[in-house]
């Protein structure tokens, strides 16, 4: 995993740009972009290995991919949005705080932005560079996050993801806003809208484990931790049957929780 890493960590720092401005818009590509077919098949194929995105190989065989259709269109929306899917993924293992988790949400953050470019309307881009700007401010540390200015960059295209399709993902976009709330410092923190937003989430994608455990971070702020205990414990006892990946993270995530609680 650390090979793969580090393969990221180079592409990241040769497109890195400073976090307080959105990437401009990258120069139309020199070369033309690979035909319908082609782009199919590079697609098909990455798509698949983002079921097996927790293994080594597939890492490394996607950023393979990712690398070659870049290097033909450095705008291509196909590749930005999944680079920033992928480094959105990666981000997420590290613990707040972490300098891998700033590196890599930047950019996650900025590989979904010229997403955004390519396609504005799309939820995958705008999510994706949401996903990334919060990550990134996690590895930072939100209040050195809030004093680049980066709360109305988040809300921006969280808020235009949640509007294209709320519930893309079973339900991320809402997710994502609601963990907002929760995360914000006082004053501006609002434990009560997180909790009324990732109760709807829950309700409506009972099977999204990330709301139901970020909803019992909530809970339990608010002095609510039977629930909450409920929630996680629901968590370790699904079978996962939709993206194992995810759901694996998500079941060690919620053991740590029960041991912290």
């Amino acid at each position: 995993m650390r090979a793969a890493l580090v393969l990221m960590l180079a592409a990241v720092a040769a497109q890195a740009q400073a976090p307080q401005a959105v990437p401009p818009a990258p120069p139309a590509p020199t070369q033309a972009p690979a035909d319908a077919g082609a782009k199919a098949d590079w697609t098909t194929r990455w798509d698949e290995l983002w079921k097996t995105r927790d293994q080594d190989a597939s890492v490394r065989e996607m950023n393979k991919l990712l690398k070659t259709a870049l290097a033909i269109d450095p705008g291509s929306f196909d590749a930005n949005w999944r680079q920033s899917a992928l480094l959105n993924w990666q981000a997420n293992g590290f613990p707040d705080g972490h300098d891998l988790k700033a590196q890599l949400g930047k950019g996650a953050w900025e590989s979904g932005d010229r997403a955004i470019g390519a396609k504005p309307e799309d939820v995958r881009s705008q999510y994706n560079a949401g996903t990334g700007i919060g990550l990134y401010s996690e590895g930072v540390g939100i209040l050195t996050a809030l004093s680049q200015g980066l709360e109305s960059k988040f809300r921006g295209r969280v808020q235009a993801a949640l509007r294209i399709d709320k519930d893309y993902l079973d339900g991320a976009p809402q997710v994502l806003w609601g963990r907002f709330f929760f995360k914000l410092p006082w004053p501006k923190r609002d434990l009560d809208e997180s909790v009324k937003v990732l109760s709807a989430a829950v309700k409506s994608h009972p099977t999204n484990l990330r709301a139901k455990l970020f909803l019992a971070d909530s809970l339990a702020e608010t002095g609510k931790g039977d629930q909450a205990k409920l929630l996680v414990q629901q968590i370790l006892d699904e079978t996962p049957n939709v993206d194992p990946p995810e759901e694996k993270r998500l079941k060690g995530m919620a053991k740590k929780w029960l041991e912290r609680h």
